[in-house]
């Protein structure tokens, strides 16, 4: 299990599932969606096991939704045995998250959502759990699905529960849209135009105003004039025929601009499903899946810039770990659909050297030999694979491989393998001929290249002993 807590009241430590684990629970999820539209209720546990071995998976926690949510006939109030479980369990729920016991609070909270996948209280506290997993997506999602039952849609507490959440992942004009609700529904409210004004302040601080503000103005004044957006006229295509992949694509790529990712995946996911999966339609979902974790990595940074505390700094890490796993599983995929595209094995192999699985790696890198545009690239990840696992020869054999695949364009790259080949041959296997030939190369291109004239004074040191 991905998720670990020591019921200590500290914050958690969310790890990403194995690859074994991801494989298990992909299987899971196929056999959901095999089984969605014939028995709900073995969907319903496929997709359960599924959010609970990968909260942070929004695909995952869409599809369990969503399935629940066909199972009761959208009735907006689940099953008849809730009310006699509910009080107790969510009061237990809510001690499991006072004492951060987030990994039984997943799995208690998935339970509940089974019996009531429209119940207000449990998805605010799951959200509350995903918040305390750095699922910062997904938190989303369950607020927004909170969002659609609550009666007062100004609920303060409410509102500005979802404005910390977007805020936090810098989406500052959604964030904003909470506060304009708590202003339309109780107009006397000065919190809220304090809140706004604050968050005018940060947007402009994190991303500068002048084209976004004229860009949200023009649209606002477009809709005034219209009575509607090309948004607006987009979702009603789309909801009467999910299978349009034109209007699927359009509307996707309209909210992936602005930055609404986590609204353009289940455009596309439902796309993906009424067209019986689509190859471009699954590719598309795959590309803003890639734009929204880098949107989120780019988010963390610019927090740990703000701020950088050693918690920003960890978000960072684990964000870009994250990120890497996703474009491993992306290209992994795309791999396996297209066996002879290169482009996607090399791109495939560099996420696994990235995520330090150099044997498979290498595999990948040499699968990916047959791209011409990129040989001298795969060369040195070969070489850089090797290197890791200790076969030093080979590893010297492929820089020395790469070097010979080099153009004029590749300076920085010559560079890197050089350098790289020359503290291989000097450092682990004691051979200053070739560590001195590399070197003289190097130095010749850039004297200033790292510590390349220490080395060279160290060659003729141990020479002249």
């Amino acid at each position: 299990m991905p998720i670990e807590g020591d019921g200590k009241g500290e914050r958690p430590k969310r790890k990403p599932p194995t690859p074994e684990e991801r494989r298990r629970l992909q299987e899971c999820f196929e056999k959901g969606e095999k089984a969605k539209q014939r028995d709900k209720d073995y969907a319903t546990q496929m997709f359960g096991q599924c959010v609970a071995g990968d909260p942070g998976n929004h695909v995952y926690v869409v599809a369990f939704i969503e399935n629940l949510q066909k199972k009761y006939n959208n009735n907006k109030k689940g099953g008849n045995l809730f009310g006699m479980k509910g009080m107790g369990d969510r009061a237990k729920l809510k001690k499991m998250l006072a004492k951060q016991e987030m990994k039984a609070a997943i799995m208690h909270g998935v339970e509940l959502l089974k019996l009531n996948p429209w119940d207000i209280q449990v998805l605010v506290q799951m959200a509350d759990a995903c918040a305390g997993l750095y699922c910062h997506e997904v938190e989303q999602y369950y607020l927004r699905q909170a969002l659609e039952v609550i009666p007062d849609k100004g609920d303060v507490e409410f509102n500005r529960r979802c404005a910390d959440a977007l805020a936090r992942d810098g989406r500052f004009d959604q964030a904003t849209a909470c506060w304009e609700r708590v202003k339309k529904y109780h107009p006397d409210n000065d919190e809220a135009n304090q809140a706004i004004a604050a968050l005018h302040t940060d947007k402009i601080n994190w991303f500068g105003s002048g084209k976004n503000e004229a860009k949200d103005a023009a649209k606002k004044g477009s809709a005034d004039i219209k009575g509607s957006t090309r948004e607006d006229e987009l979702r009603q295509r789309h909801g009467e025929d999910p299978a349009d992949v034109g209007c699927a694509n359009e509307l996707a790529e309209l909210l992936s601009r602005e930055e609404r990712y986590v609204e353009a995946e289940p455009v596309l996911q439902k796309t993906l499903e009424a067209t019986g999966g689509d190859l471009k339609v699954r590719e598309h979902l795959e590309d803003v899946q890639l734009r929204r974790g880098r949107h989120q990595v780019m988010v963390a940074e610019k927090r740990a810039i703000a701020d950088p505390s050693d918690e920003n700094k960890q978000l960072v890490q684990r964000m870009k770990k994250e990120q890497n796993q996703l474009e491993l599983d992306v290209f992994r995929a795309r791999s396996d659909r297209n066996p002879g595209n290169t482009t996607w094995k090399y791109e495939y192999a560099v996420r696994l050297k990235r995520a330090g699985q150099y044997n498979e790696a290498i595999k990948a890198f040499q699968e990916a030999r047959g791209d011409a545009k990129r040989g001298a690239q795969v060369a040195v990840g070969l070489g850089d694979c090797f290197r890791m696992i200790k076969q030093y020869r080979l590893a010297v054999t492929n820089y020395a491989a790469a070097l010979e695949l080099m153009t004029d364009r590749d300076g920085e790259l010559r560079k890197l393998a050089l350098y790289r080949a020359a503290v291989v041959a000097m450092d682990a296997m004691q051979d200053l001929d070739t560590a001195e030939r590399h070197l003289t190369e190097l130095a010749g291109l850039d004297f200033g290249y790292e510590d390349v004239s220490d080395r060279l004074d160290k060659v003729n040191k141990q020479r002249n002993k």
